[in-house]
């Protein structure tokens, strides 16, 4: 790129508060392979591409997971997360491409963000469900994502219903 205005993956901002670090091991870009659960109990599995960049002026990360829908359709998922350290607290919104929806995942209001070393777990949660979503980070060029599902407010959870496993391509 010869246009100094552009970069592939941005950069953090000197400023940006420490808490941002917990996600920037997603800056770059991943292939991987996941696997999903289907309704009627069938295993899916799929390629996956997850690219992740500093966004905001280097305050925020935004990170866009792409991959075929169980259908075979074009399936495109952006997270925003970004730690506002005036609340003292995590923002991560999600945005659906082509479910055409956001969803309000971590806020003042609800869910939360547990780092332990590397790995990250948020938790969140919508009417009728409730979403533990794990990146697993063994080192700088692999992690894993899964998620698990509660459809009665965390009694019984559902592990592992998806789940990918990336390496590292830039």
């Amino acid at each position: 790129m010869n246009d100094p205005s552009m970069t592939s993956y941005g950069q953090i901002h000197p400023l940006a508060p420490g808490e941002l670090q917990s996600f920037s091991f997603l800056i770059g870009k991943w292939d991987g392979k996941g696997k999903t659960q289907l309704p009627d109990g069938q295993v899916a599995e799929f390629p996956v591409r997850w690219i992740g960049r500093y966004v905001l002026d280097g305050t925020a990360i935004a990170d866009e997971m792409h991959a075929p829908a169980p259908d075979g359709s074009a399936y495109l998922g952006i997270s925003l997360r970004q730690y506002d350290a005036q609340r003292g607290g995590w923002i991560i919104e999600y945005l659906n491409v082509p479910g055409s929806f956001l969803r309000r995942q971590v806020n003042a209001a609800s869910g939360a963000v547990e780092v332990r070393g590397r790995d990250v777990t948020v938790f969140s949660a919508s009417p009728g469900i409730s979403i533990r979503e794990h990146y697993l980070v063994p080192d700088a060029d692999h992690f894993t994502y899964r998620l698990d599902v509660s459809n009665d407010g965390g009694s019984h959870w559902t592990e592992g219903q998806i789940e990918m496993n990336f390496r590292r391509v830039e």
